[in-house]
């Protein structure tokens, strides 16, 4: 088995881009977001090259209707010429694509129903043959490959066997609820509908905490805070890292008031947008994936979690991600009395109570 940590888009892509002409099999890649921007451009010109006898490409929905993180047919977009652009771009790629034999689906058709409008696919995997796997938080497009993020590279058979049959079970339209476990490594993957039961392994690992919890993601909510604040009065240190500069403002004042109400250090990072998610536990397991842990991924969007105990790579992790980022962060101010409770009761109770009916 061997895992490799790539932090960011530019450690990322190079690894990825050899592996895609050296492979010869298969090439299936799973994504949140595809567009025809340069990114999206330099992924389909590396597949259309790349020797692999098939390759396919799952993506949401959410890609066909949100593109650089603008919604299409929010009616001030209508007239925006560059989001008009890349649409077209995005159309000629994918048309081009299947043009050289690549087969495209996406998952998660949007439709009336609640859930239907907030169930999405919000897994990144690539699998390359039968021996290398990629996992983890980045998607093909320019504004995600300029944040912070990262992925893992797997070598190990076994594992990878297990996530290219969860790839080709979502290509048949089926979500998978499974659990692997491997050396050093277990995969959880999440079918949106029996989430709280992959999570509770994440879940547990935090009421076991005895003492220290590392935090990084940007949209982490309820009931992770719960547990997370429940773990400080245990006297466990809980550090959390989350971007000053958010592409979603309200999860700002959502950690302010969490940590606020608890003996949470909170942290901002300074380096423009974090997508980073990860959680690091007694510097013996590290959790990480697509997951931002927060209340929709808890309990409706369909996830790939990977737990990773092996030394060296939470070693690697510490150094490059846990330390650098912490000194690329500033504390964060958190007085409980300017920020309204009102907010975190009425917004986050409603969502809440809204995905209990539709679930």
């Amino acid at each position: 088995m061997t895992i490799e940590l790539l932090v960011d888009f530019k450690e990322f892509w190079p690894k990825l881009r050899a592996d895609l002409q050296t492979a010869r099999q298969s090439v299936l890649v799973q994504t949140f977001a595809f567009e025809g921007d340069s990114v999206g451009q330099d992924l389909a010109a590396a597949l259309l090259s790349s020797p692999a006898q098939r390759k396919q490409i799952l993506a949401d929905s959410f890609t066909r209707v949100v593109l650089s993180d603008h919604f299409r047919f929010w009616p001030a977009n209508l007239l925006d010429e560059g989001l008009k652009r890349e649409a077209r771009d995005t159309a000629l790629m994918i048309s081009r694509l299947q043009r050289g034999g690549i087969t495209i689906k996406y998952t998660n058709p949007y439709g009336v129903a609640p859930r239907k409008l907030l169930s999405r696919n919000h897994k990144k995997l690539i699998v390359i043959g039968e021996d290398i796997a990629y996992v983890g938080g980045i998607n093909f497009s320019e504004h995600n490959a300029d944040w912070h993020d990262m992925m893992f590279r797997i070598e190990d058979r076994e594992a990878v066997a297990f996530l290219r049959q969860d790839f080709l079970e979502t290509w048949q339209g089926r979500d998978s609820h499974q659990h692997g476990q491997f050396d050093g490594l277990e995969i959880l993957s999440a079918d949106g509908r029996n989430n709280r039961a992959s999570f509770q392994r994440v879940v547990d690992l935090i009421d076991e905490a005895e003492r220290s919890i590392f935090v990084q993601s940007p949209y982490i909510t309820f009931p992770f805070y719960e547990r997370l604040r429940a773990a400080t009065r245990r006297g466990v240190a809980v550090t959390i890292i989350t971007p000053a500069e958010n592409n979603w403002r309200l999860f700002a004042n959502y950690a302010r008031l969490e940590s606020a109400r608890s003996e949470i250090d909170l942290r901002l990072f300074q380096g423009g947008m974090s997508h980073l998610k990860a959680m690091l536990i007694d510097d013996e397991y590290l959790i990480a994936g697509s997951s931002n842990f927060d209340y929709l991924s808890y309990r409706i969007h369909q996830e790939l979690i990977a737990v990773i105990t092996r030394p060296s790579v939470i070693a690697d992790f510490r150094e490059r991600v846990v330390i650098a980022d912490l000194a690329n962060s500033k504390p964060a101010p958190c007085d409980a009395g300017a920020i309204s409770k009102q907010w975190l009761s009425w917004k986050t109770r409603l969502l809440d109570a809204a995905i209990e009916v539709l679930t």
